[in-house]
C-alpha cells in the first residue's frame, strides 16, 4: 500500500521523505511494583515501538503498560529477565502500530517488587500536517 505522499513513481532518495520519531521513558527502580502514570502521548501521533531496558536479571517479575492503571495496551506481561535493551516481541500491546484518536496517559507497572530496575521506552511518530501517516 502506497502512503499518502507516494505517487505512482518508484521511491528516490527523497521520497518518501525521511521521519523522525520521539521518544518518552519511564523508570521502575529496583524494588517498586506500583502502576503510575508516567507520561503523556498527543492525540494522532503513531506508535511505532515498545522496548525494556533492564539494569539486572527480574527472574520471576513481569512489567506492562498502557492506557490505564492496569493497562497492558503497549506492552503485556513482558519478562526482563536479562540485563540490557529487549524489543517487546510476543507481549506487544495492541495499540502499538496505531494512531491514537486522543490524547493519552502512559501507566507502568510491575507484577511484584522488582529485583532491579526496568525502563520502559515508546517510539511514537507525529505525521506532518496533511499527511495520513
Amino acid at each position: 500500500m502506497a502512503l499518502g505522499n507516494q505517487g505512482p513513481n518508484a521511491p528516490t532518495m527523497l521520497t518518501p521523505p525521511a521521519r523522525e520519531t520521539l521518544v518518552k521513558l519511564a523508570t521502575l527502580a529496583a524494588g517498586e511494583s506500583a502502576s503510575f502514570a508516567a507520561f503523556g502521548i498527543p492525540k494522532g501521533a503513531f506508535i511505532s515501538g515498545v522496548y525494556t531496558i533492564s539494569a539486572g536479571a527480574n527472574t520471576t517479575q513481569t512489567v506492562s503498560a498502557g492506557f490505564s492503571a492496569a493497562g497492558t495496551d503497549l506492552l503485556a506481561t513482558f519478562a526482563p529477565d536479562a540485563t540490557g535493551y529487549a524489543v517487546s516481541g510476543t507481549a506487544t500491546g495492541a495499540s502499538v502500530g496505531t494512531k491514537l484518536d486522543a490524547d493519552k496517559l502512559v501507566y507502568f507497572f510491575a507484577s511484584a517488587a522488582l529485583t532491579s530496575a526496568v525502563y520502559l521506552k515508546v517510539e511514537y511518530y507525529m505525521a506532518p500536517t496533511g499527511q495520513p501517516f
